[in-house]
C-alpha cells in the first residue's frame, strides 16, 4: 500500500484504514490532470475497474459527455476551497456501462507531493430512482385527477358515497347542478333528504332493485329513476355504483358511484320508440291497403264487365232509363278502380315494393306522348296546350313508366283544375349540366300558401271534395314519392285564383 506523505506518522495508519476499509467508494485524484492517484476496494467493487485500470484513468472517464462542462467547473470551484460539502447527484458510469447516481464530498490534500483531492462517493442510485418513480406517480395521479375533474365537470356527473351500516350519504361532483340547486341551498345531505326528491312511483321499485343488488354484489349496480328538480319538473337520473368496502363479516359496508341526468336521453328514446311505432303502423297500414286493394279489384272488374255487357247486349236492349243507370254504375266503378289503383301504388311505394329502373329516357318524346294521351280531355274543356321546349335533345335518368305516370298526373291536374278555355303550358329545360326540369303551368283555381303547405298529403283534396272534379287526392303524393325515389324532386308554386305551377327536376343522362 502506498504511503501517504504529508500525513503525520501517527495518523498515517488510521488514515489508510479509513480510506481502504470504508464501505463507501473513495478515491484520490490529481487536481491538475484529474488522474486517479488511488482508489479503495469499495470503488473497485462498485465500478468494476481494477485498481491498475483506475490509475490509468481520469475522473472524466466515468462521467457522461453532457456533464463534463459542469464537472470541470466544479473542479475549478473546489480548488479554491479546502473542503467541499456533499454535492450532486452526478451521473457515473461503471465499466459494464451501467449508469448510477452519486453524491460526492471532497477535501484537498497533498498526495506524494501533488496537489490532490480526497473524494467520498455516496451511491444514491436507488434513492434517485425511487424519487423519480415517486414524481412520475405523482404526475400521473395529478393528470388522472385532472382528467377525472374534466370528465365530472364536462359530463355534469355527480358522485355519491353511501355507508350501508351507518346509513349515511355524502355527495360530490356536480350533484347539486343536476338537481338545479346548490349545496348550501340543499342543506345537509342525508339518505332521507336525498331520496325524498324521488318520484313516489319510483321509490319502492328503486329500493327493491338496490336490495336485489346487495344480495348479489358481484354485479355492478345500475338504476334509473325520477327526481324532482329545483324548478319543479321531474328529471330522469341514472345511478351507477359498486361495493367499495366489505365489513369483516362479509357484509357490504360502503358503496360509491355516480349520478347523471339522462332526461334528454329518455326523451330521445321515447321519440325513437314513437317513430318506430309510427313506422310500424304505417307499414301495417300500407300492407293492409295493398292486400285489400288487390282483393277489391277482382269483384270490381266483374261489376264493370257486366255493366259494359248490359250496354252492349243487343238481344235484350236496355231502356233509356236503364242505360243511363248502368252508365252511372260504370262511371262509379271506373272511379273506384282508379282509387284502388292509386291506393295500391301508394302502399307499394311506402313499403318500398316498387322496382324502379334508372335508364336514359327521351323526355321530349315522353312529353309528346303524354300530351297526346290527354288530348280528349283538353278538347272537351276547350283548353289550349302550349309547349316550351328549350332543350329538344334531352335525356333523363329515370324509370320510363313511372316518369310517364308523374307527368300524366301533373297534366291531368292542370286540365282538371283549369277554367274553361284556359291554358296549359308544358316546358322542358336544362337546369345546369346535371339536371333537367319538366314544368306544367295552368290557369285556373291556383294555390294559396296554406294549400302549398299540405299539397302532398294523401287523400287531402285541399277543400275541393265538393267540387265537380273527381279525384282521390293521392296523385300528387304518389308523384312526389316516385320522383324522389328516382333521384329527383317536385316543386310547386301558385297564386290563388290565377295560376299553379309544378316542376319536376330529374338527373340528366348526358
Amino acid at each position: 500500500m502506498s504511503a501517504i506523505p504529508d500525513i503525520p506518522p501517527d495518523e498515517g495508519v488510521s488514515y489508510q484504514q479509513m480510506f481502504h476499509a470504508n464501505p463507501q467508494s473513495m478515491w484520490i485524484y490529481a487536481q491538475d490532470t484529474l488522474q486517479f492517484l488511488d482508489v479503495n476496494a469499495a470503488a473497485v467493487e462498485r465500478y468494476g475497474y481494477t485498481r491498475d485500470e483506475f490509475l490509468h484513468m481520469t475522473i472524466a472517464d466515468i462521467r457522461p459527455p453532457h456533464e463534463l462542462e459542469a464537472m470541470y467547473q466544479a473542479v475549478r470551484d473546489a480548488r479554491a476551497r479546502e473542503s467541499v460539502p456533499v454535492s450532486g447527484p452526478w451521473h457515473h458510469y461503471t465499466k459494464s456501462g451501467e449508469s448510477l447516481f452519486a453524491r460526492t464530498s471532497s477535501h484537498g490534500l497533498m498526495y506524494h507531493g501533488r496537489d490532490a483531492r480526497l473524494v467520498l462517493v455516496i451511491d444514491v442510485t436507488r434513492q434517485v430512482t425511487m424519487e423519480a418513480e415517486r414524481e412520475a406517480m405523482i404526475s400521473a395521479l395529478r393528470k388522472s385527477q385532472e382528467r377525472l375533474d374534466a370528465a365530472i365537470t364536462g359530463g355534469n356527473v355527480g358522485l355519491w358515497e353511501r355507508d350501508l351500516i351507518d346509513r349515511t350519504l355524502s355527495c360530490g361532483g356536480r350533484w347539486a347542478d343536476i338537481l338545479g340547486t346548490t349545496p348550501e341551498a340543499f342543506g345537509p345531505v342525508t339518505v332521507q333528504s336525498f331520496f325524498a326528491l324521488c318520484h313516489p312511483d319510483d321509490v319502492q321499485p328503486s329500493y327493491e332493485r338496490l336490495r336485489a343488488f346487495l344480495r348479489h354484489p358481484a354485479a355492478s349496480y345500475s338504476d334509473e329513476f325520477r327526481m324532482r328538480h329545483a324548478s319543479g319538473r321531474w328529471i330522469w337520473v341514472m345511478s351507477r355504483g359498486r361495493i367499495a368496502e366489505f365489513a369483516p363479516d362479509g357484509q357490504a359496508r360502503r358503496m360509491v358511484g355516480t349520478l347523471v341526468d339522462i332526461t334528454d336521453l329518455k326523451a330521445a328514446q321515447a321519440a325513437r320508440e314513437q317513430q318506430r311505432a309510427a313506422e310500424q303502423a304505417s307499414a301495417m297500414k300500407s300492407q293492409f291497403l295493398a292486400r285489400v286493394s288487390h282483393e277489391l279489384r277482382t269483384p270490381l272488374n266483374a261489376v264493370l264487365g257486366f255493366a259494359q255487357l248490359l250496354q252492349l247486349d243487343m238481344r235484350v236492349p236496355l231502356t233509356p232509363d236503364q242505360r243511363e243507370r248502368v252508365r252511372f254504375i260504370e262511371q262509379a266503378g271506373q272511379h273506384l278502380l282508379e282509387l284502388i289503383t292509386d291506393l295500391m301504388d301508394l302502399s307499394r311505394i311506402e313499403v318500398d315494393a316498387v322496382d324502379l329502373q334508372s335508364v336514359p329516357v327521351d323526355v321530349d318524346g315522353l312529353i309528346s306522348d303524354c300530351v297526346q294521351m290527354v288530348d280528349t280531355s283538353v278538347r272537351e274543356r276547350h283548353l289550349q296546350v302550349e309547349r316550351s321546349i328549350d332543350t329538344p335533345s334531352a335525356w333523363a335518368l329515370a324509370d320510363p313508366l313511372r316518369l310517364r305516370q308523374c307527368v300524366l298526373n301533373l297534366l291531368s291536374n292542370a286540365i282538371k283544375y283549369n277554367r274553361p278555355g284556359g291554358t296549359v303550358r308544358v316546358g322542358l329545360a336544362a337546369d345546369g349540366a346535371k339536371h333537367l326540369t319538366v314544368s306544367v303551368w295552368n290557369t285556373g283555381d291556383g294555390l294559396d300558401p296554406a294549400q302549398l303547405q299540405r299539397l302532398y298529403e294523401p287523400f287531402n283534396r285541399l277543400g275541393r271534395d265538393a267540387g265537380p272534379e273527381g279525384g282521390t287526392g293521392i296523385g300528387l303524393a304518389i308523384t312526389r314519392q316516385l320522383i324522389e325515389r328516382m333521384g329527383g324532386r317536385i316543386d310547386a308554386a301558385g297564386a290563388p285564383g290565377e295560376w299553379a305551377l309544378f316542376t319536376l327536376t330529374m338527373r340528366s343522362a348526358a
